[in-house]
């Protein structure tokens, strides 16, 4: 059995953590591999931290433990000696979640140099990080991808109690600015600026008609918006980068340019589409939900386990 040892400094639940817990996960999935993690002393261990069930997985003293696979995502790289760095032991696999890597103000861009076989969560990553001429080792893509199972069922056209929604958590202040201009007689309107337990953001979602994301200016792939198309909403959700390949202009969702002007330009006409218009677009976001099942995500990054040793040849072994 392949020992493979992740690294997670945990504070608050993010996006960025519940994707790591899936890549966790797919390897717990395989026969040939087991999972091991390495926490911070600082790491918080309440109910929103996903390895609080899997207490029995963690490793105390990862300096004393010998993995044959090492998995890196973030800033974990600075977990690792940099003698290791510069020659690792093991194959090392980092998950690129974001297109800031390959921004040289970045703290994660002084890693982009050590050898890895690198995972992108969407094409837009990788060709940010492959545009700086800096990446060591195989750059592989593997779309984000969504546990169905785990949501709730879309409620109905006729059961959905709010109007608009608007997803602030990452731009409040933007948020609050808009909503006054968002805000009709007789139109149910709700604002979320501050960040909820995820269960309650699927639940918001899930009674909206209209949902209106408001991302970071640049994201790696921004899930929520998939996760509204799983869930039924009219997606509106701007240009973030990340979201260029799944978030398709009138075949989807609603993707305006990052301006005020265009947002409520766009989410005036998704409250006004007529029924059979919405109907569509919620359609044929739920098959595009559907094609990043999580099983995809997994299927895939089992073959790159497979694979890890041709792969990590194939790296540079200069760091």
């Amino acid at each position: 059995m392949q020992r493979v040892l992740f690294y997670r400094d945990f504070h608050r639940f993010t996006g960025g953590h519940l994707k790591v817990w899936h890549y966790f996960n797919h390897v717990r999935s395989s026969p040939a591999h087991t999972a091991h993690v390495s926490f911070t002393s600082e790491s918080v261990w309440d109910a929103s931290n996903p390895w609080a069930g899997a207490r029995d997985t963690v490793v105390e003293q990862p300096a004393r433990f010998h993995p044959d696979v090492v998995f890196l995502a973030g800033l974990d790289w600075s977990r690792i000696r940099p003698g290791a760095r510069r020659r690792p032991r093991a194959p090392v696999i980092n998950l690129v979640q974001h297109v800031r890597h390959a921004e040289p103000d970045d703290p994660r861009y002084r890693f982009l140099h050590h050898r890895a076989v690198r995972i992108c969560v969407s094409t837009e990553v990788a060709e940010a990080i492959e545009g700086t001429g800096r990446v060591n080792g195989p750059v592989l893509t593997i779309p984000d991808g969504l546990d169905l199972d785990e949501l709730p069922a879309p409620s109905p056209p006729g059961g959905r109690d709010i109007d608009l929604l608007v997803v602030a958590t990452k731009q409040r202040e933007r948020g609050a600015g808009l909503l006054p201009r968002l805000e009709r007689a007789g139109r149910r309107v709700q604002l979320l600026g501050d960040p909820v337990p995820r269960y309650e953001l699927l639940a918001w979602m899930n009674r909206a008609r209209v949902t209106l994301f408001l991302p970071r200016p640049t994201e790696g792939f921004y899930l929520p918006a998939l996760e509204g198309m799983a869930l039924g909403t009219v997606v509106v959700c701007p240009d973030c980068v990340g979201n260029r390949s799944f978030c398709l202009p009138g075949v989807n969702a609603m993707r305006p340019p990052y301006t005020d002007a265009d947002l409520l330009d766009q989410v005036e006409t998704a409250l006004g589409l007529p029924a059979d218009e919405a109907e569509r677009l919620v359609a044929a976001g739920s098959a595009t939900a559907r094609e990043h099942d999580l099983g995809v995500e997994r299927a895939r990054f089992l073959e790159v386990l497979n694979d890890l040793p041709d792969l990590w040849d194939h790296a540079s072994g200069s760091s």
